[in-house]
């Protein structure tokens, strides 16, 4: 999640109103899940650790659609287009 805020503030802060075609962004030197970085700010860092490996569990047993951002539903959305 902490990846995808920045990226979505990447976007707010770039974008001109153009039509986008595609957005790429590449990450590497991702560490194991067990490697966490602790903060004290973020209480529900295991909480949502959880839900995200539950939401995984979902999508791998009923595909990449089964589980989608309210956003994806709209006419903006691309999850539905980019799974075909």
């Amino acid at each position: 999640m902490a990846i995808y805020t920045v990226c979505k503030e990447l976007l707010r802060e770039n974008y001109d109103a153009r039509p986008v075609r595609q957005v790429s962004i590449y990450i590497t030197k991702l560490e194991a899940e067990q490697s966490v970085q602790l903060s004290l700010f973020d209480t529900h860092n295991d909480r949502n650790r959880k839900i995200g490996e539950v939401m995984d569990s979902i999508r791998n047993r009923f595909g990449s659609t089964s589980i989608l951002r309210a956003v994806s539903l709209t006419e903006a959305g691309t999850a539905l287009i980019s799974s075909e």
